[in-house]
């Protein structure tokens, strides 16, 4: 039966080309705001407000939004549904629409033998995580337009993403497709519904893992694991965790600087600052208004997917505040101002909150408005344009001749010799009258439409982001900034009996809230709580978080799903892979831990301990898919009651107590350092030999060499620098056994002052490196690794 075969891959939603060239007859608007509306009464989209399903509203496909009619339509006359998800900004969305859906000959045949139905994933993301799961199942990849066929029932048998109107490059058309299936329908329905079941039943298998929950692996045990992952996927020529296609991957960045800000890594900082300083320099960052596109299309970050989305700017924002208070590179804090900027400038909503997106496409060409030539760019800028164009490049666009895309050239060393700076950011400043200019003809073109809904979870994430740009510019405007969009959400999208709205737009709220919506709230409102002191926004945090836990807990104790215990979909749901953004399990586990150290309520701990039970299979199988989760147990481990005495002065995002301003000291993630004291020494007589002596606080211990278990770090010593010749080796002495709350067995331990010697040869090396775990008889500490030198103490 050719009609389950799976199709070729296909272009679609995060895997599109770029800029194709528009098609015959094709239009778009010009206006910068949501989509224009349609006369009413073409099919029952009219009615809806997401600009989504207004794209469609003009068809003359009969459309459905999602609900009981269409279904109660497809069983009363026994046809099968066809569903089509995706979302404004989706390019290939836009070209199924206008090849397909648009078209009078594909509608008849569609309104014939099926019941359409049109959903915009973003308003309803539990619909799109099913129904893309079955994608994945049926075809072995997944994107937008996701078009998968159903039963009466909604079990899915046949998926596909985008199809062309007629046969072309090996893909069916879809008039194809559509006269095989119903035919199918017709004459081996038995066949039909059995795939269906088994569909089905796999689906609903995936929404059940973690049902019977597990034992993770310790933090740091998880921790290393995802950090391993993250260095085996990286890319060291341009940065990024992928060879070709390049997404930024926030929750990994975010993992490595949760890493780097418990501890110094050299290698793991350059993998976070190549990929930062390739991103913001390549043309996936937009240079005229600031702000990121999706994602670039090939692996030096030049050749952009050119849709902008509010989530990936929201956390990409915080990625770069947390990363120049981690770094110092001034390049760090310009993108983060000049996100801010266009998040104000392009996104913002009258009464406070942030839209969704902006399209990559203007009259069907996607970055038109984008693009330039170096003619064009002499043209505005006269006699300025030899030395802008020394140090931007335009990366050239097959579909654009003689155009490109604005970025930084590389090399950087030269131009910065030849301009005499000092870094990329010194580079780049004399030229912010220039980009001016040049913004200022762009914004005279066609503008790509803006998707004006206003989405909580969405929100929430920018309100987190703006919360670090205020810590690390040391700047109140963006933490008012914040405080103003969680006003407008707890103002317009929250109902009187406190149950949270998916979407705003129009002066209207759309869908229910799920998960993500009141996990991120929750988590957004304790930092705003952190930020300024007000416990106000505690107050709030707690309502919207235990609010989710009545709507949202597995009764089982393992986990939330994404949708509510009424939810009439197939399965529920329950996600805690981060992707583009991260899960609402893992952003829920984040702030039940924060409030219960902050409040003590064991309600909190006790659902935080549920979702690692659930997600136990996956944080040992493949954590750095949890980047969020992961970095949260570290944090929260770090903060247990235990380790109360070890919290102490600035160092990564969190707070401790309020101040007498109140204002909120940056919480410091306690580490093995503060419990031991290592210093370095040489004897002569009777034979040259270093000793490196260690003073173990009274109370902790830390691991002999080797460790008596697979998840303890030994205490190590060599060499800081690893050509230093000829080796010097360490020889460590005999531990004793102790027998802590944590281990099952007794371990092997150094207590007290302990001294470990190296026995080597001229000349010796000028520094030491020596890593330790130090552990009470409750918990591991996050491992430290100190450099000394022969002038003392490591500082």
């Amino acid at each position: 039966m050719w009609w389950l075969a799976r199709l070729p891959a296909a272009p679609a939603g995060d895997s599109a080309p770029v800029a194709r060239a528009p098609e015959a007859g094709s239009a778009s608007p010009e206006s910068s705001s949501a989509y224009p509306r349609p006369g009413p009464g073409l099919n029952l989209l009219a009615a809806e407000a997401s600009p989504y399903l207004q794209l469609h509203a003009d068809n003359p496909t009969e459309w459905y939004p999602w609900g009981d009619a269409a279904f109660a339509r497809a069983r009363r006359e026994d046809k099968l549904v066809f569903l089509s998800v995706g979302y404004s900004t989706c390019y290939w969305c836009h070209v199924m629409e206008r090849q397909v859906f648009a078209d009078p000959a594909i509608a008849a045949q569609l309104a014939r033998d099926f019941i359409a139905i049109k959903v915009d994933r973003e308003e309803r993301p539990d619909v799109d995580e099913i129904y893309m799961q079955a994608t994945h199942l049926l075809t072995g990849s997944g994107g937008w337009p996701n078009s998968v066929f159903l039963t009466p029932a909604g079990k899915p048998f046949f998926a596909g993403t985008y199809f062309p109107p007629e046969d072309a490059h090996g893909r069916p058309g879809f008039p194809r497709v559509l006269a095989g299936i119903a035919d199918a329908w017709r004459t081996e329905r038995a066949k039909v519904e059995r795939v269906a079941a088994q569909v089905a039943e796999e689906i609903a298998r995936i929404a059940d893992r973690g049902a019977l929950g597990g034992t993770a692996p310790p933090p740091e045990v998880s921790l290393r694991a995802a950090l391993d992952a993250l260095e085996r996927s990286y890319e060291p020529e341009h940065g990024g965790f992928a060879q070709r296609t390049k997404f930024p991957r926030p929750p990994a960045l975010e993992l490595l600087l949760t890493a780097l800000e418990r501890e110094s890594n050299p290698k793991l900082l350059d993998m976070l600052v190549r990929t930062l300083d390739e991103m913001a320099l390549g043309g996936i960052y937009d240079h005229l208004a600031g702000g990121f596109h999706r994602y670039a299309t090939e692996p030096t970050w030049s050749i952009p997917h050119f849709e902008k989305m509010l989530y990936d700017n929201a956390q990409l924002l915080g990625v770069y505040a947390r990363a120049f208070t981690l770094t110092g590179r001034p390049l760090y804090r310009d993108v983060v101002r000049q996100t801010i900027a266009y998040l104000e400038r392009e996104m913002s909503h009258p009464e406070g909150g942030f839209f969704a997106a902006q399209d990559a496409q203007v009259a069907g060409v996607e970055g038109a408005s984008y693009v330039w030539t170096r003619d064009e760019i002499r043209e505005v800028l006269g006699d300025r344009a030899d030395a802008f164009l020394d140090v931007y490049e335009l990366a050239p666009l097959r579909e654009h001749p003689g155009g490109g895309v604005l970025r930084v050239g590389l090399p950087l060393a030269p131009k910065l010799a030849r301009h005499g700076a000092e870094d990329a950011s010194a580079l780049l400043q004399p030229f912010a009258p220039d980009r001016a200019r040049l913004l200022a003809r762009r914004a005279q073109r066609p503008q790509p439409l803006r998707d004006d809904k206003v989405l909580v979870a969405w929100n929430a994430l920018a309100i987190r982001g703006l919360l670090d740009a205020a810590g690390a510019l040391d700047d109140p405007a963006p933490r008012e900034r914040a405080a103003r969009a969680a006003r407008f959400l707890l103002a317009r999208l929250r109902t009187d009996d406190g149950a949270l709205g998916r979407s705003y737009i129009a002066g209207q709220v759309r869908e229910e809230g799920v998960l993500d919506d009141y996990a991120f709230l929750a988590d957004a409102l304790f930092e705003l709580q952190r930020a300024t002191g007000d416990d106000a926004w505690l107050s709030e945090s707690r309502a919207i978080a235990d609010r989710m836990l009545a709507r949202f807990s597995d009764p089982t104790g393992h986990g939330l799903f994404l949708t509510p215990a009424h939810s009439t979909l197939l399965v529920r749901p329950k996600p805690f892979d981060d992707s583009a953004l991260p899960s609402g399990n893992s952003v829920a586990y984040r702030v039940l831990t924060a409030l219960a150290a902050e409040t003590g309520e064991p309600h909190y701990r006790d659902a935080a301990d549920g979702i690692v039970r659930a997600a136990a299979p996956l944080l040992e199988r493949a954590p750095s898919s949890l980047g969020v989760t992961v970095a949260a147990r570290v944090l929260d481990a770090a903060r247990r009651p235990t380790l109360a005495s070890a919290t102490s002065s600035a160092a990564t995002r969190g707070a401790g107590d309020i101040g007498s301003e109140g204002k909120r000291e940056r919480f410091r993630m306690p580490s093995s350092a503060d419990h031991v004291r290592a210093s370095l020494v040489l004897d002569t007589v009777p034979e040259r030999r270093l000793r490196v002596r260690l003073a173990v606080a009274e109370g902790w211990h830390v691991n002999a060499h080797p460790a008596s278990l697979p998840f303890l770090i030994p205490t190590t010593v060599e060499p800081a620098a690893a050509d230093d010749a000829p080796p010097w080796r360490a020889e460590y002495p005999d531990g004793h056994a102790l027998r802590p709350a944590f281990a099952p067995e007794a371990i092997q331990v150094y207590e007290g002052d302990v001294e470990i010697a190296l026995a080597g040869e001229a000349p010796i090396p000028e520094r030491v490196a020596v890593r330790f775990q130090a552990c009470d008889h409750q918990i591991c500490l996050p491992p430290s690794r100190v450099e000394l030198a022969l002038d003392g103490a490591a500082p």
